[in-house]
């Protein structure tokens, strides 16, 4: 398995969390805005990591053979 980081930036209020929360499967516990008085002041004090994996797209599967069947994207908001 592949991994690729990927930073989700933006102001506060801008939906980070909400695109994050839709697009993963694996959260930490850190992730997704849990401390009641963030959701309250509307800021994120904690770095949340969430993921999810797919299939390896067929135009990488040329390059990487039998190597690498799929590709888990790390998203950190």
């Amino acid at each position: 398995v592949a991994n690729v980081n990927i930073g989700v930036l933006g102001h506060v209020d801008s939906g980070k969390t909400s695109l994050v929360r839709v697009l993963s499967t694996l959260f930490s516990t850190a992730s997704l805005d849990k401390h009641p008085q963030s959701k309250e002041r509307g800021i994120t004090l904690d770095l949340g990591f969430s993921a999810f994996t797919t299939d390896l797209p067929e135009h990488l599967k040329e390059s990487f053979g039998d190597k690498l069947d799929k590709i888990q994207y790390t998203l950190v908001d």
